[in-house]
């Protein structure tokens, strides 16, 4: 199931977006749920009350709150890196400005059903549509943690350190067994010790990841290949399924 948001202030844009986003899910044989707001204030109230996407298409000219009104408070106030943002524009240039949000994608203004079916297979490729959800046993007791909500895994001897976004945790395991479970789902294994969350990587260095908060993970010599053509499938939308 995949979440999606629509902020736009035309209408025709909104239910010509959303006819289009579900025949592509149906062509993909993927559950979608697509909620319509036309104005940035209600969907800034809708998210304040815990409310999560996984993926935005917003208007960057919205009227009064605009796109980066919105953008900034998802990213900056909400603290919020999982949920991707398309930006949807008429005009042909896209401010700098945009780009410190991370963008997922753009989409001009008038776009097809082409278009927006590329976007919907490249977050699919990228992030997968499985269970967003990681199982883990501490002791006799079970957790689970949304894959969206983890910056990285660490090996540390037997045991794997998980990094959320608000919490972090440690169990027995080995990173071997974390790749498989997380495999094709956004993930990379830059190191032997590492395994981070794509969703959350700020840039890549020749040879260093740095993440949204801050933190730098090398990539081993041996990784560094691997990690550059990763990047270059998953930035063009394809998949990446590592052997």
């Amino acid at each position: 199931m995949i979440r999606i948001a629509i902020v736009d202030d035309e209408e025709y844009i909104c239910s010509t977006l959303d006819r289009y986003i579900r025949e592509c899910c149906i062509a993909l044989q993927i559950e979608c749920e697509i909620d319509i707001f036309n104005t940035g204030e209600s969907f800034i109230h809708h998210l304040s009350a815990d409310n999560s996407y996984h993926l935005l298409f917003l208007d960057i000219e919205l009227k009064q709150c605009s796109g980066i009104d919105v953008s900034t408070h998802i990213r900056d106030v909400l603290m919020d890196e999982s949920l991707q943002i398309v930006y949807v524009s008429g005009k042909n240039g896209y401010d700098r400005q945009l780009f410190s949000f991370r963008p997922f994608s753009f989409v001009g203004k008038p776009f097809d059903q082409v278009q927006i079916s590329e976007v919907i297979k490249k977050y699919i490729h990228i992030y997968g549509n499985k269970s967003d959800i990681f199982h883990y046993k501490v002791g006799h007791d079970k957790f689970w943690i949304k894959l969206s909500d983890i910056l990285y895994f660490k090996g540390l001897d037997r045991k794997v350190l998980i990094k959320g976004t608000k919490t972090e945790d440690m169990f027995y395991g080995s990173l071997e067994k974390v790749k498989e479970q997380v495999k094709g789902q956004g993930f990379l294994y830059p190191h032997k010790s590492y395994i981070v969350n794509y969703r959350y990587i700020k840039s890549f260095q020749h040879n260093v990841i740095i993440l949204t908060n801050g933190e730098e993970f090398p990539i081993a010599k041996s990784r560094q290949k691997e990690i550059a053509k990763a990047q270059i499938i998953l930035e063009r939308g394809g998949s990446y399924y590592e052997d």
